[in-house]
């Protein structure tokens, strides 16, 4: 009950932009949905590595977003991506198997 009256009282004082608020919650419903029929037919190990990777991209790009938007007109930022990405490749190819930890 706390919760919800905690909400009513943001909501009297916030503007929510609710064609958006329903396009997330209707496509959270539609992918759960989809989800949950999915979950059983996909083998438990599949679903782990894709979280991890997933995971991984989300924390790529955070820190992505906090930096500096000059520093991506630098060519040593370019030349340290590629070294990185080419690093990760190698591995992924000598191992021949890309998982996260």
């Amino acid at each position: 009950m706390n919760s919800f009256a905690g909400l009513a009282g943001h909501l009297s004082g916030a503007a929510v932009d609710w064609p958006l608020a329903l396009t997330v919650t209707v496509t959270a419903v539609v992918g759960s949905l989809v989800g949950g029929r999915i979950a059983g037919r996909v083998p438990q190990d599949v679903l782990r590595r894709a979280f991890g990777w997933l995971v991984v991209v989300m924390g790529v790009f955070v820190l992505a977003r906090q930096l500096d938007p000059t520093l991506w007109t630098l060519p040593v930022t370019w030349a340290t991506l590629g070294t990185v990405l080419a690093a990760a490749a190698a591995t992924c190819l000598r191992r021949r198997s890309c998982r996260p930890a």
